[in-house]
């Protein structure tokens, strides 16, 4: 299909339909989820009433989710921004996660078969173990060893705030084979759960934002798996990695970043829609100058919101095509947050004292959207990427 903003009528109603029930069914639980840093409870009930099928992997649906013209990664973008727009915490019942996507961006053939189609097909949840105590950013510095003993490699070190960590059927770990060699030494190990050694020290971390998300603290303790769960790795030894393991985990987070843009763009609608509610109610206070200065801001955020959407579509089109590009991804990731974050802190303020109000939700999605603004590479790291594709390697 050629590029183009104008979404078909199949995807425009897939995610109108989902909007209106995220915002009636799941919002009314965001609170007490945020509170007990966890779902609600009755997770599965709610996910029952929803009118269109979400992708679940806790029970068979009567339907898939249908396929668009747009293609997979597009699409994504209109499920991502519509399911949390009632709130964040739907998200991750459905499974998911993204260490399938390191398999598919650094296994052989053999392990994509293993490793990547049953999780798509079946919507298994996998975990991504990228960031440890001493660096966030900066992914050269992993420092969890991987040593060869034998048909095993051995892993040692620790991992924090990762994702679906307690939760998922395996977690992709990246660790270094060579200190000496700095990124070049680290590559991609899969762990199953369960295995001898893998230990989750923390299920779900204390943290600001996105509080009911499982990111867990891992421990490898002498963690023992098979040479096979190397991505990348034959037995015969004559084919390589198609990435490092740094490229991979970076492929990897490239191709979702846009779909963390379009989950802040979620929240950052439903505090203008939220806002504008509220104040059409006030709108007899204001004189006639304050009320234009109000629609104003209201209209300059709902445009900020709109281009952030362009960004993101842009970068998931290209990927449906096989054209991939880190740095329009980059933008989106790097655009979208931090967005977002003053769009919601401008609705609190036009809301006076009341926007900050837990009876409100807006300080509880203005601590989501700043998490995110962190997650899978901070917004500053993703402007350097793009600062540095358009005028070379040497800036920032």
């Amino acid at each position: 299909m050629s590029y183009s903003f104008q979404l078909s009528k199949p995807l425009v109603d897939y995610g109108r339909a989902i909007r209106e029930w995220s915002a009636s069914e799941a919002r009314p639980y965001a609170r007490q989820a945020d509170l007990d840093h966890r779902p609600p409870s009755n997770w599965a009930d709610i996910l029952d009433t929803c009118p269109v099928p979400l992708g679940r992997i806790d029970t068979a649906e009567p339907d898939p989710i249908p396929t668009f013209d747009e293609g997979y990664w597009t699409s994504s973008l209109v499920f991502y921004e519509n399911i949390n727009y009632g709130d964040i915490w739907v998200h991750p019942t459905l499974g998911g996660g993204i260490g399938h996507l390191v398999v598919e961006s650094m296994g052989t053939p053999e392990q994509i078969e293993k490793w990547y189609t049953p999780v798509v097909e079946r919507g298994l949840p996998t975990g991504f173990a990228l960031t440890e105590p001493h660096f966030g950013s900066d992914t050269s510095q992993v420092s969890t060893t991987a040593t060869r003993d034998g048909d095993n490699w051995v892993l040692k070190g620790s991992k924090i705030y990762c994702s679906g960590g307690a939760t998922s059927d395996y977690v992709v770990v990246f660790a270094t084979v060579d200190k000496s060699l700095g990124a070049k030494g680290i590559n991609a190990f899969v762990v199953p759960a369960g295995t001898p050694g893998f230990i989750i020290a923390k299920e779900n971390e204390q943290k600001l934002g996105i509080r009911s998300w499982v990111t867990s603290e891992l421990l490898f303790d002498n963690c023992v798996i098979p040479v096979e769960n190397q991505l990348g790795w034959t037995a015969d030894g004559n084919a390589a990695p198609r990435r490092s393991g740094q490229g991979g985990a970076l492929g990897a987070l490239a191709n979702n970043r846009p779909n963390m843009a379009a989950m802040c763009i979620g929240l950052g609608q439903a505090a203008i829609d939220l806002t504008t509610i509220i104040l059409a109610g006030q709108k007899a206070a204001f004189s006639p100058q304050r009320w234009r200065a109000v629609e104003q801001d209201l209209e300059a955020m709902n445009f900020a919101l709109e281009r952030g959407r362009r960004m993101s579509f842009r970068a998931q089109y290209l990927v449906d095509q096989g054209k991939e590009d880190r740095a329009i991804s980059a933008a989106g990731k790097g655009y979208a947050p931090e967005t977002v974050e003053r769009v919601i802190r401008r609705c609190m303020q036009l809301l006076g004292p009341e926007g900050t109000s837990e009876e409100l939700l807006l300080e509880k999605w203005y601590r989501d959207v700043k998490i995110m603004d962190i997650f899978e590479g901070s917004g500053q790291v993703q402007r350097i990427v793009v600062g540095r594709t358009l005028m070379g390697r040497l800036v920032g």
